[in-house]
């Protein structure tokens, strides 16, 4: 089953680990899709095997991927001093302290 293929932009800002082990998977497939030619109805079954565990390994690999992109983002724009803005006033705000009277004072 053909993968369809990312943007360039996307791509590029994935790790090059990522990039390898996802080559690595399509060579499986690849060498997995020949074995499966070569062999009787024995090998059936693990062949059957391996392509259900390669294509939870994209799966999951495309999820990982996802995530550690969206943490580099996130890395880099806490290195270039970006920081997202804070609401004022809103339903968090702290209330400020009453101020003392001279009774109150007077009792301490």
């Amino acid at each position: 089953m053909p993968q369809a293929r990312r943007s360039t932009t996307t791509t590029a800002r994935r790790p090059r680990a990522l990039n390898r082990l996802e080559k690595s998977i399509d060579a499986a497939q690849s060498a997995l899709k020949d074995l499966r030619t070569e062999l009787g109805r024995g090998g059936r079954d693990l062949v059957k095997d391996l392509d259900k565990t390669l294509q939870d390994s994209r799966k999951n690999l495309r999820s990982l991927s996802g995530k550690v992109v969206k943490d580099l983002e996130k890395l880099q724009k806490a290195a270039t001093g970006r920081r997202p803005t804070a609401t004022r006033g809103g339903a968090g705000a702290r209330k400020t302290s009453p101020k003392r009277t001279r009774a109150s004072s007077a009792k301490k």
